[in-house]
């Protein structure tokens, strides 16, 4: 993740593979896949700059995951319902029932 600055001078952390382009008129405006605008503080250079830095370190192996936060947290599903009720047979609508 890359760890960048919000107008308000609160620290955000992004995940460059969710950046779909960067318009640096007149603030830097990242625009997420997912439709989300977010304006931060450092340059267009100094984002292109981090990102390299991240994907370099990703590569090679050296990115500290106790103090850097790697990509999206583990989507846990929940667990199917099972339902008690017995299952019935699925009749057709021109089966013959019970034949």
């Amino acid at each position: 993740m890359v760890k960048l600055t919000r107008l308000n001078n609160n620290t955000i952390a992004i995940n460059p593979d969710h950046i779909g382009w960067v318009e640096a008129l007149p603030d830097t405006t990242l625009f997420l896949i997912g439709g989300e605008k977010i304006i931060v503080l450092e340059s267009l250079d100094e984002l292109v700059e981090r990102v390299v830095e991240y994907r370099r370190a990703v590569r090679q192996g050296t990115v500290d995951t106790v103090n850097e936060l790697m990509g999206d947290p583990p989507r846990i599903l929940p667990q199917p319902r099972v339902s008690e009720i017995p299952k019935r047979p699925s009749w057709g609508p021109y089966s013959r029932r019970g034949v």
